[in-house]
C-alpha cells in the first residue's frame, strides 16, 4: 500500500494557491516536495512537506490546455529537489480539477505529465516523484519510486489536522 500524508495547513495553502485566478490560464499548477519513509507494515508512506506554487509569469498562454508552464517553473522545482538530495526528496506535479468525485488523468495529463518524471529523477534520483490531482472533494495520485520504472497509483491520501481527512482510492 502507498499512502501520501500532509498536514491540514499545507493542504489548505495548496488549494488556496491552486484556486487563485490567473489572467489567461484556466487552472493553476504547483509542485509538492515529498520524501518516502518505510512504514512498519512494509507499505510506503510519502510525506509532503512543502508546496511550491508556479509564479504567474511562468505560465504560457496556450488556449488548448488548462495550464501550460514554462521551463522556468520546472527549473525552480528541480533546483529545490537538487538541494534536497541528501534527504531523498522528490517532487510531485500538483493541480486541481474543478469537479467532485475521484479525478482521473485527462488526455492531456496522461500524454504530458509523465514526461516530467525523468527530469525529476535526474536531479533527485533517490526520492519519490509523481502527480497529485485534487478535485473539489477527492484526489488521485501516482508515484514513481526510485526503483520503479512505472507509476504506482497511490491507495490513500491522509490530511492530518482538525478535521482529519482520508481519501481512499476507489478505482483501479
Amino acid at each position: 500500500m502507498i499512502e501520501i500524508r500532509l498536514n491540514r495547513g499545507l493542504y489548505e495553502a495548496m488549494l488556496t494557491s491552486l484556486r487563485r485566478p490567473h489572467s489567461f490560464a484556466y487552472e493553476r499548477v504547483g509542485f509538492a516536495v515529498a520524501r518516502r519513509v518505510e512504514a512498519s507494515t512494509g507499505s510506503s508512506l510519502i510525506i509532503v512537506s512543502e508546496f511550491i506554487p508556479v509564479a504567474d509569469e511562468h505560465y504560457i498562454d496556450d488556449p488548448n490546455v488548462g495550464a501550460r508552464i514554462g521551463t522556468e517553473a520546472l527549473t525552480i522545482a528541480s533546483r529545490r529537489i537538487y538541494h534536497g538530495r541528501s534527504r531523498a526528496e522528490g517532487i510531485f506535479h500538483v493541480h486541481e480539477h474543478g469537479h467532485t468525485g475521484e479525478p482521473i488523468l485527462s488526455r492531456t495529463d496522461a500524454r504530458e505529465l509523465p514526461s516530467l518524471i525523468p527530469g525529476f529523477k535526474s536531479v533527485g534520483p533517490t526520492g519519490p516523484h509523481g502527480l497529485i490531482i485534487w478535485s473539489l472533494d477527492n484526489a488521485s495520485a501516482w508515484v514513481w519510486l526510485p526503483a520503479e520504472g512505472k507509476p504506482l497509483q497511490v491507495d490513500k491520501i491522509s490530511i492530518i489536522g482538525a478535521p482529519i481527512s482520508i481519501v481512499q482510492r476507489r478505482s483501479s
